[in-house]
């Protein structure tokens, strides 16, 4: 599971990199949105991009997804952990390429 604090370190290196020796890398930044947008598009399941939208972007509980959804809050969380694992699998792609 991805914890908390690795997420803050990952915002810190990317702010970093982004700002790299005085510059602004706003292109490769685009570049990433986009691909990363596409990718949730291509490799997530319906179901799974709904639910990592609903909590990731909107910040919902998996509770309360789960009763939006009418699921299992166990199902929700195996939904989101399913769409980070395929998003950072096609993330590394994106870096060695």
């Amino acid at each position: 599971m991805i914890q908390l604090s690795e997420i803050f370190a990952a915002k810190q290196s990317f702010a970093d990199y982004l700002h790299r020796d005085g510059q602004n890398n706003r292109a490769e930044l685009d570049s990433m949105y986009s691909f990363l947008l596409k990718a949730m598009q291509n490799e997530l399941t319906e179901r799974q991009l709904d639910c990592l939208t609903m909590n990731i972007i909107e910040g919902r509980h998996q509770r309360e997804i789960a009763e939006t959804l009418g699921l299992n809050a166990s199902t929700v969380n195996r939904h989101v952990m399913a769409a980070k694992r395929k998003l950072i699998r096609a993330c590394k792609y994106y870096i060695s390429a």
